[in-house]
């Protein structure tokens, strides 16, 4: 199986690296950006090709790797131009989006699918590094997606189909984990800075705890791994930091610590904590409105 690229950013250079590294044949890349087509098909041995259609003429599976907003539009002209046909599998790999902004590759016959890789690509040879160890979301419902699964696992990646009424709320859980873990630690930063620590230097302090934690949610799940005040029900606690928080005229930080702190409660009671005298008082210091 041939794969081609259309976009050549850098989850598109660092998968198409990490592809030919298990063997798998690399056609070609097409960008408007002649530096980064040069960049990817350095990278994997394969052709720079000057056109979309010139990619999908090379390929038997064709990934529209573009930004999001530009993968329909994208598909509908090479649809346009009959560059797509039934020897054809096109996806992308967005995880926003399903596999149905490529109607116009399926109604040519082509098998069509969405591809997402659960990491994070800021850094493209960190990503590569990271690729076989990730998971994959692969969504369509052609039964010709066998051809895909069978790269997967050439590659030994795991991955989990999905169906395309789903994948919104797929995403929004990857947002989660990996955007909002990033302003989580912003805000512990932040609180770090007004107790007169450097971030940097404190968040190296912290990720040995960030560690254990996620380690314990892996082993244990959410509500078993939660320490610290709320999970022991200690409003004293709870207390002082929110007198903190208002002495140092940190109402931002407080709003935050406040709505997280109630989520944290309503975890917490599930498992860890069962005094529902202590719950009460903790949530009244929390939201004594």
């Amino acid at each position: 199986m041939r794969v081609g690229f259309i976009g050549a950013g850098k989850v598109a250079t660092a998968f198409g690296r990490y592809l030919r590294m298990q063997g798998v044949s690399i056609s070609g890349y097409y960008d408007r950006h002649a530096e980064k087509v040069a960049h990817a098909c350095r990278g994997t041995h394969s052709r720079v090709c000057r056109s979309a259609d010139e990619v999908a003429a090379g390929s038997d599976i064709v990934l529209i790797t573009t930004r999001d907003d530009q993968i329909q539009a994208v598909c509908e002209a090479l649809c346009r131009q009959q560059a797509i046909n039934a020897n054809h599998w096109v996806g992308h790999m967005s995880g926003a989006h399903a596999s149905t902004i490529l109607a116009a590759a399926a109604d040519s016959g082509a098998a069509v699918f969405s591809l997402h890789p659960l990491q994070a690509f800021a850094q493209e040879d960190k990503a590569l590094a990271e690729l076989p160890q990730t998971y994959f979301s692969l969504e369509g419902s052609d039964p010709r997606l066998k051809a895909v699964e069978k790269v997967l696992d050439k590659a030994g990646n795991r991955f989990f189909r999905i169906r395309p009424e789903d994948k919104k709320l797929y995403h929004l859980s990857a947002c989660i984990f990996s955007n909002y873990l990033v302003t989580l630690a912003a805000y512990g930063m932040a609180a770090l800075e007004k107790s007169g620590i450097r971030p940097q230097e404190g968040f190296q302090a912290m990720l040995p705890l960030i560690q254990g934690t996620i380690a314990n949610i892996a082993r244990m799940g959410p509500a078993k791994a939660l320490t610290g005040p709320i999970a022991r029900g200690d409003v004293s606690t709870v207390g002082q930091h929110l007198a903190a928080l208002d002495a140092n005229q940190l109402s931002g930080l407080k709003d935050f610590y406040t709505f997280m702190g109630l989520k944290t409660l309503d975890l917490a009671v599930q498992d860890v904590l069962s005094d529902r005298v202590k719950a009460d008082a903790v949530r009244k210091a929390l939201d004594p409105h």
